[in-house]
């Protein structure tokens, strides 16, 4: 009897293990790794600039710079932490609604008509600038000189100052931000317009 079948060979070769599985464990890894590093990133946002303040708009701008309007002491100190192109710690000290005193990170501005620039209607005006380009914008009448801006703002929930202010410039590298770090009454002066008495 002859053996024609073919011939078997006693130990087949492996084959080698499916490419999907490995490529779907480095993928799910490397996508895992991204999403931790993104949270991580968003984390370090949050603990250095803190909580993201609501959009500012016209009407919250108006609210609080009424009740500024309403409230506003008459002597007060206040100091502000400013973050951007030329950060800065600037402290102001306000006596009968006027800027008397005011340093940058320690030292004193030279020039009396920057002292208000820091006071409480100083910040007001320089907001009031973006608000106008918000405006602007908003209602189609803005040129290529009014900047596009995204503007977040918190307010004292008791005076109205703006407490925490970012302007962020679309389409360019400006961005500036400051904290109110401080702000005290001065005692023994007379109340302002809102201040009730003791």
């Amino acid at each position: 009897m002859s053996n024609d079948s073919p011939a078997t060979s006693a130990s087949p070769t492996p084959s080698p293990p499916p490419r999907a599985p490995i490529v779907r464990r480095v993928l799910v890894g490397l996508a895992a790794g991204l999403g931790l590093g993104l949270l991580g990133m968003f984390v370090l946002a949050v603990v250095n600039r803190g909580p993201v303040s609501p959009h500012l708009t016209p009407e919250l701008f108006e609210a609080a710079k009424a009740k500024w309007k309403r409230e506003q002491p008459q002597d007060y100190n206040i100091e502000i932490q400013v973050r951007g192109s030329q950060p800065a710690t600037y402290y102001v000290e306000v006596r009968g609604g006027v800027a008397l005193l005011a340093l940058r990170n320690g030292n004193p501005l030279r020039q009396m008509r920057t002292f208000s620039t820091w006071s409480v209607p100083g910040m007001f005006a320089t907001m009031s600038r973006d608000v106008d380009a918000l405006e602007l914008r908003a209602a189609g009448q803005g040129d290529k000189f009014t900047p596009d801006l995204n503007l977040r703002a918190t307010f004292d929930p008791h005076y109205g100052y703006p407490a925490r202010y970012r302007r962020l410039q679309y389409q360019s590298s400006v961005e500036v931000e400051w904290k109110v770090t401080r702000f005290e009454l001065v005692p023994g002066d007379k109340p302002g317009p809102g201040e009730r008495g003791a």
